[in-house]
Parts: structure tokens; C-alpha cells; sequence
């Protein structure tokens, strides 16, 4: 075998023996599920999103949605994120909540006033970026659409 063949022998089985941490490229860590609805922010279930750091839960998505007010303007103003802990997302328990001060998601959920940790991942709720714990990705997100007093 010459060197070229060699060579190109070497570069496939690197790539095949590749680690995949389910986390490459753009791809979903859960199956794909079809979202659209709107939030009218006069209703009372809806009335702290008129505030900066106001959040609603939706039980769309995969695990519900979390809708945030940034506190910016324009289109930056509302995000949405998919519930789903990116870190074993089929697990029961990975499903983020908002922490009580409303400025980031945690994994885990509340039974009574108690709060049950899942994987100790962390997200920011602007962006739900990673600040700690077990995920190695962010939070799917989702494209709000702000019409005046809907969502």
C-alpha cells in the first residue's frame, strides 16, 4: 500500500471512530415537534410578560415552552425556549423550571415549594446559553413574534 492510500486509511477510520456526543452540528437533541400559538398579554395568566424578566409557561413544545421578557426593545424584547434539558432530555425529571429570581432556568422541578434537582444544568433565560452543570448546549429555542399585545 503507498503512502496516499495509507494516508487516506488512517483519515477514515479517525473519523469513524469519532465521538459522537449527540451534540454536532445543528442538529436537535429531540425529535422535532411543530409549535404555533399566540399569548395575548391583556389576559391575567399572561400579564408578567409586560415586565422585564416576566416569563409564561406554555405546554407546547416537546417539555412546554418557557416564554421570557428580556427587557430589551424591538425584536429582541420576548424569547422562547423549549423546557428540555438538553442533557438526557428522555429522562422524566429533565425539564428546566425558572429560578425564583427569574434571571436563569434550572433542570429540575418544583414538588410543592421545594425544588428537586435534576442534572444541576443551568441556562441564562436572555439566551438560555449554558452557565453550568451537565448540558452541553443551550436550550431550543423558538421565534416569538411580537404584534402589540400578542405574542
Amino acid at each position: 500500500m503507498n503512502k496516499i492510500g495509507l494516508t487516506l486509511l488512517f483519515l477514515m477510520v479517525a473519523f469513524a471512530c469519532k465521538k459522537d456526543n449527540g451534540n454536532s452540528g445543528n442538529t436537535d437533541f429531540f425529535n422535532p415537534v411543530y409549535v404555533d400559538f399566540t399569548i395575548n398579554l391583556n389576559l391575567p395568566d399572561a400579564a408578567e410578560l409586560k415586565f422585564p424578566n416576566g416569563y409564561f409557561y406554555s405546554s407546547f413544545g416537546y417539555k412546554g415552552i418557557v416564554v421570557y421578557n428580556t427587557g430589551f426593545s424591538g425584536s429582541d424584547q420576548y424569547v422562547a425556549f423549549d423546557r428540555a434539558c438538553p442533557f438526557k432530555t428522555d429522562s422524566t425529571c429533565s425539564k428546566v423550571t425558572m429560578e425564583t429570581n427569574a434571571l436563569f432556568l434550572s433542570c429540575g422541578q418544583y414538588s410543592g415549594s421545594k425544588f428537586v434537582n435534576c442534572c444541576g444544568s443551568k441556562f441564562a433565560a436572555q439566551n438560555g446559553g449554558v452557565v453550568s452543570g451537565e448540558a452541553k448546549r443551550g436550550l431550543k429555542q423558538y421565534y416569538v413574534y411580537n404584534y402589540g399585545t400578542t405574542l
